[in-house]
């Protein structure tokens, strides 16, 4: 069989071999309907690779035995399946047939599109677009020549590990999956958008340009409710689009060989306003086009993209639909042009060659260089991010956090170097800047970046200069020795670390580390909770079901860890982190100082129990390392009665078990003989709250960063007394906030005060242990026999 195949000679035996994409553009195209030009490889061409691949594994592309849970393993198998294709020779017989690539009439192509087009085996009439929604982006080739060597990367996205997750629930084997590869020609396009015709109503969105400007979420589109018989009477809703993208002529494009990297350009609209883009006559066109794509398909709606480029005639530019699918059935969403990341430059781009500068906060370290997503709120960023995109947003709450976990870079309008988004980034090590005044107004989607984490600072360069700056030596971060230090080993000071995800422990070093001094329940449960909120679980009754998956994210931590102490800090949910979760409560008007902490617990328990009979579960399984941390404990009648729950929950049975608080909200400075009375057993020092509390500064305020110091005469004397109270009073003493990472400085006094241990994120650890050795020497210590 032909591996290339004319859309036009396509039919209904072809539909396993071609996808159900490729399909339905040929159905339609047959029936003489305006589709774009355009053949496709067959998935023969995708199994013949896979058959010529040597496999790492003895399983070869068996996808079962790849673990459900384990994450790091299914990462390590997608990156040796995905090095293991791009290794094998290129696919000759792909030219061996003598097909022809169909260009446009009266058109050079200046690019083409490639795009995946999918069958499942064993999902049989059931289009298989759910499946690849937001996994498969298109890829955009200036040279078709070139296609033999640039299939192995395109196809090595179904190898990806979020990829593989999804085949691993529809497939036995990878090779199960038919990926045929869809080849058209990118039109140079007017006006492009969608249409979503359903029962009674159509509804047509559009943007200047190509479609990009929309797909990424980079424009407001205009917008068209309309019925068939209304077209004249239809009201278009205004859009709102600054760029608009653009192909570069095919004559200007194609002679110089270095020019063929950039099909399409940038280029600034003269408004943002984007009103009615389509006139009467093609709007009913493109109508009446849907109605045939109905019937052709035989549903009840259809969806389609389409676009208009120029014609011969100026006045009546040429309709092009560019994918269709059957409106009811799970139908794929076209994804951005997958744009190659920009090369990373070795130091910040000099001022001139930079066309706009934004001054933040540094909050992770690093430097990066890569294409800019722009979005005015988290919930417009595209389903699917540009490998490589540095992201810019107003603000970044917790639970938008785990969408972004293969971005390169992250940029905030809002926070400091203490917020939540800047603790994440840097616990999963993702540069960051936060506290970067209006940077979604001067920071453009698409632009080039390059951001210094380190110094704060966010540059948007010139073409001339992306174009100038090598990449870089790669930076080597601070490790822990290979054969752990015995001076580290015997430490007086227990140095452990801070952890919010299971993934976090799998490039931990643990023979130098004491065990997590804090687990941050709030970033853990997140990716069990399938987008909704902890509350809408525990109001739908599933509590039972969600302390089930709070064990299972538990106990892989627990295995790794092995007899050393894990302190699991409960809930403490401020209203505003959690806005993107179905069923989230309402925001209040002082989150930080709101219905939070232990006090939420005497106000409704239900969450506490899930919490209670989850560390329950894992002590009845054997796990005798478990310890209880209750965050922003206000009062001591609080700590009473989480203690009675604790016990009524068994807890305290367990040798190795104990109860701690947070240190952080200033009462606790007066009350330490009170907690160690009622059963506390140590505190937890958060820096971060008890700086803010005490100097009255809200520290996700960049306006008052300045003003935010934990090295301050008050937070010091503060920090001082709780440690030397809690050692009078019999407590362990530890701390878990920020200030020994940024200023590493207080390890020293936190020695000399007599802490009991410091907790830190895994980055910070080989330069905790350092300090802390070098103050204990210079104390005088002896090591621990």
């Amino acid at each position: 069989m032909t591996w290339l195949r004319q859309l036009n000679d396509l039919d209904i035996a072809d539909l396993q071999t071609v996808g159900h994409k490729a399909y339905y553009l040929g159905l339609l195209k047959q029936q003489g309907l305006p589709v774009a030009q355009g053949c496709v490889l067959s998935a023969a061409a995708w199994h013949h690779s896979l058959e010529q691949m040597s496999w790492p594994n003895d399983d070869g592309d068996c996808l079962k035995p790849l673990g459900q849970d384990e994450f790091q393993t299914l990462q390590q198998t997608s990156q040796r399946w995905q090095r293991a294709l791009q290794a094998k020779p290129a696919i000759a017989p792909v030219w061996d047939n003598g097909a022809e690539y169909p260009d446009p009439e009266d058109l050079i192509p200046a690019a083409w599109m490639l795009r995946a087009s999918l069958w499942v085996e064993g999902l049989a009439g059931t289009a298989p677009g759910d499946l690849g929604m937001g996994l498969l982006p298109g890829q955009i080739e200036p040279d078709l020549a070139a296609l033999a060597q640039v299939l192995p990367q395109f196809w090595s996205q179904a190898m990806t590990a979020r990829c593989l997750r999804v085949w691993q629930i529809h497939c036995q084997r990878l090779r199960d999956l038919s990926l045929a590869t869809l080849i058209m020609p990118v039109y140079p396009a007017l006006v492009a958008g969608t249409l979503t015709l359903a029962p009674g109503q159509t509804t047509v969105a559009a943007v200047a340009g190509l479609g990009l400007a929309l797909t990424r979420g980079e424009a407001i589109p205009a917008r068209c409710s309309v019925s068939p018989r209304r077209v004249a009477s239809a009201p278009w809703q205004p859009g709102f689009q600054e760029r608009l993208y653009h192909l570069r002529p095919a004559s200007k494009y194609r002679l110089p060989a270095a020019a063929i990297a950039q099909p399409v350009q940038v280029l600034e609209r003269d408004r943002p306003e984007l009103t009615a883009p389509l006139s009467e006559s093609q709007l009913d066109n493109l109508l009446q086009v849907a109605e045939q794509a109905r019937t052709l398909l035989g549903q009840t709606g259809v969806r389609l993209e389409w676009l208009l480029h120029p014609s011969a005639n100026p006045e009546q530019p040429t309709l092009v639909i560019t994918e269709a699918s059957p409106w009811g059935e799970p139908a794929a969403v076209s994804t951005p042009i997958q744009v190659s990341p920009p090369r990373p430059r070795a130091q910040p781009p000099l001022l001139p060659l930079a066309s706009t500068v934004v001054r933040g906060i540094g909050a992770a370290a690093g430097r990066i260089q890569g294409p800019a997503v722009v979005a005015r709120q988290s919930q417009d960023l595209p389903q699917s991010l540009p490998p490589g995109c540095i992201v810019v947003l107003p603000d970044l709450q917790p639970d938008v956090f785990l969408q972004l976990q293969a971005v390169a870079g992250i940029v905030t309008e809002r926070g400091g170097a203490t917020c939540h988004a800047a603790i994440l980034a840097r616990e999963v090590g993702i540069p960051a800047v936060v506290g970067a005044p209006q940077a979604t107004q001067l920071l453009d989607s698409g632009m080039v970046l390059w951001l210094d984490g380190d110094r704060g600072v966010v540059y948007g360069l010139t073409e001339e200069a992306a174009a100038q700056f090598r990449p870089p030596a790669p930076a080597v971060p601070d490790t822990l020795p290979t054969q752990p230090r015995e001076q580290y080993q015997r430490l007086h000071t227990q140095v452990m670390v801070n952890l919010s995800q299971p993934r976090g422990l799998a490039n931990l070093s643990l023979e130098c580390v004491a065990g997590i001094g804090l687990l941050r329940s709030e970033w853990l449960l997140l990716e069990a909770l399938e987008g909704r909120h902890p509350w809408d679980w525990v109001n739908r009754g599933q509590e039972a079901e969600l302390q089930s998956r709070l064990v299972q994210q538990l106990e892989p931590i627990l295995q790794t860890l092995g007899p050393r102490p894990l302190r699991y800090r409960s809930l403490d949910l401020r209203s505003h982190e959690w806005q993107a979760l179905v069923g989230s409560p309402p925001v209040e008007p002082n989150p930080m100082l709101g219905l939070r902490g232990t006090l939420s617990y005497d106000i409704d328990d239900r969450l506490f129990q899930v919490e209670l009979g989850a560390l329950a579960t894992l002590q009845r399984a054997g796990y005798s390392n478990l310890q209880l941390i209750l965050p922003f404990v206000r009062s001591v009648e609080e700590a009473i009665a989480c203690r009675q729950r604790v016990e009524r929950a068994g807890l305290t049975d367990t040798p190795g078990f104990a109860l701690w608080i947070m240190a952080e909200v200033p009462s606790v400075l007066f009350l330490l003989p009170a907690y160690a009375q009622v059963g506390i057993q140590g505190i937890a020092i958060g820096s971060n709250d008890l700086t803010q509390l005490l100097l009255a500064i809200d520290r996700d305020q960049p306006t008052m960063a300045s003003a935010y110091d934990e090295r301050h005469p008050v937070v010091r004397l503060a920090i001082a007394h709780l440690v030397q109270e809690a050692r009078r009073c019999g407590l362990l003493c530890s701390i878990c906030g920020q200030a020994p990472v940024r200023h590493p400085e207080l390890i020293a006094d936190l020695v000399a005060w007599g802490i009991s241990s410091i907790s830190v994120e895994a980055a910070a650890l080989p330069f905790t242990l350092e300090a802390v050795w070098q103050a204990e020497h210079r104390e005088g210590w002896g090591v621990r026999g």
